[in-house]
Parts: C-alpha cells; structure tokens; sequence
C-alpha cells in the first residue's frame, strides 16, 4: 500500500495555487493538501508531525515572507521537508540555511514538483515505522501516523490519525516491543497510546482523553504511571520547541 504524502501549500496567487493543485490531483504520487493563503493562518494551525511536506510561497502580500514564517517553523520543528516557491532566485541562500528540500520558480513545473514529492516520500519512508504483518506481506506504519493500538481478542485494530483503522492478527504483546517508550504508554493489556495524541487523563474515568475524543482505559494500578508518562512527553515536546 503506497503512503501518502500529507501536504500543506501556503500561496496568496489564485492562479498558482490552482495550477499546484492541479499537479497535485494528477501526481502518481498519493497526497492529499491544505491550503492556506497567508503564513499567519499557517502558523497559527501548525502541528508537528502533521504534515510531510511544506510548499512556501516566498512573496505574500499582507503577510510575513515565507523566509520568516519557515524561520519561526524552524524553532519548533528541524524535520518538516519544505520546499519553497518564487518568483525570484534572491533568497535561494537563505533557503539551504533553512535545510529546504526544492527551491521552485514560478510558474512550477511538474517536473520539479514531482522531484519535491519524491523527496518528501522517501524521508517519510525513512521515519520510524511499526512492522505488521497484514494480507501475507509486512507493511510499514510511521509511528507518527499511529493514535493508538488496540487488541480484540485475535485481532489488532491500530487507530490512525487520519480516522482510519488498520486491522490485523498480531498480539499486542509482540507488537509491544517494537514500541518507543517515550512515545507509546501501555495502559492496559489491551490497548498502547501514542502519548502525542493523548491531550490529558481523566482521574475520575480513570483514561486517557485522545485528540478523537476516544478514551483509553487506564489500569488502576498503572494510573500514577500513567500520568508520569505524559507529563514527561509534554516536559520533552515543550522543551524541543523552545
């Protein structure tokens, strides 16, 4: 099953926008897009891990330049692959000192579009990933993309987040030790939580509130661990974003 590239594009021209898309929408590549027309709506949305690629437009009216608004971006995420879009060659520069994956000049072609979504693929190739086993073949899931992993009796139901659902025959206790400690919590024999998505647990339900609004049951005996997890992944994101 061939991944697909999540991608936001930041462009304030109509025009070009439209002819993004329409590369996109007829790419070999798998991708779906969000558009924003201003760097402001842009980095008041952004998560990390939320996208595996970003298409800048350098020159925007009424808004930061993209330089600054990658620079800002920077700060808080060195991973995002962006690749910025122009009409001029003068920031190129600045652009490399920003680890930019493509440098576009207007109108984009779809040659150099293509090569920007390849990139953007095989860094999301290379990110860590689950191993399942599913349809006789193994197959690769970031860790990134997983919400949660649940076990029904024979069968694994990884909740993804994106809201789809992936199931397989697997035991979670197998599974388990391919997991990342300081990303997955195991809060019951059934269940392991990607603690990126959790955003707070509920004492008195005693689980974990997911950004779906699922809840997670948490053991009893487990809770004090429990909270303990996702204070010190909140401690660590905060702390890499500063």
């Amino acid at each position: 099953m061939q991944q697909s590239v999540n991608i936001a594009i930041c462009e304030d021209e109509a025009a070009e926008t439209k002819l993004l898309c329409d590369i996109l929408n007829h790419n070999d590549i798998k991708n779906s897009y969000t558009i924003f027309t201003d760097a402001d709506s842009f980095l008041a949305s952004y998560e990390r891990d939320k996208y595996d690629l970003l298409l800048m437009d350098i020159y925007m009216k009424d808004s930061m330049t993209g330089i600054e608004a990658v620079s800002m971006i920077r700060k808080k995420d060195a991973d995002i692959p962006v690749a910025f879009i122009t009409t001029s060659r003068d920031h190129a520069l600045e652009s490399y000192r920003l680890s930019a994956i493509g440098y576009i000049e207007k109108p984009v072609s779809a040659a150099e579009l293509n090569n920007v979504l390849h990139l953007a693929m095989l860094k999301k190739a290379d990110a860590p990933s689950l191993y399942i086993k599913r349809n006789g073949a193994l197959e690769k899931l970031a860790f990134s993309d997983i919400m949660y992993i649940e076990q029904r009796g024979r069968q694994i139901f990884i909740h993804m987040k994106d809201n789809t659902e992936i199931v397989c025959y697997e035991k979670l206790s197998e599974l388990s030790s391919q997991l990342p400690a300081e990303l997955f919590f195991l809060p019951h024999k059934s269940y392991a939580v990607n603690l990126s998505y959790a955003m707070h647990i509920d004492t008195d339900l005693k689980c974990f509130v997911m950004t779906d609004n699922s809840n997670i049951p948490i053991k009893r005996e487990l809770t004090a661990k429990a909270r303990k997890a996702l204070e010190r992944y909140f401690f660590e994101y905060t702390r890499s974003r500063l």
